[in-house]
């Protein structure tokens, strides 16, 4: 059974992580964590920052952003599409050195 993946890419210096995602069932567990710690071991020695966007109403993902040291750095206005239109999106980043 897959309990979730995660997708990253690094270039130039930069680290960006495009999809973090768990199935519904099996949150709560702190696979989420784990998949991320693993992506930024991944990215340290590659890349000098991690990047990534979240949807604000996801407020369980962006308590674990910071919680492993994500810092906001902006706003991408109407990012998601959404059911009443569009969503906007928190640009978050981490320093690895």
């Amino acid at each position: 059974k897959v309990l979730g993946y995660s997708l990253l890419s690094i270039a130039v210096g930069e680290a960006h992580i495009l999809n973090i995602s768990v199935d519904p069932a099996e949150q709560k567990q702190g696979i989420g964590r784990k998949m991320l710690e693993h992506l930024i071991e991944v990215a340290r020695g590659r890349a000098e920052t991690v990047f990534l966007e979240v949807r604000p109403t996801n407020a369980a993902a962006i308590a674990l952003y910071e919680d492993v040291g994500f810092n906001e750095i902006g706003i991408r206005k109407g990012y998601y599409p959404a059911e009443n239109g569009r969503e906007d999106a928190i640009m978050l980043a981490l320093q690895l050195f």
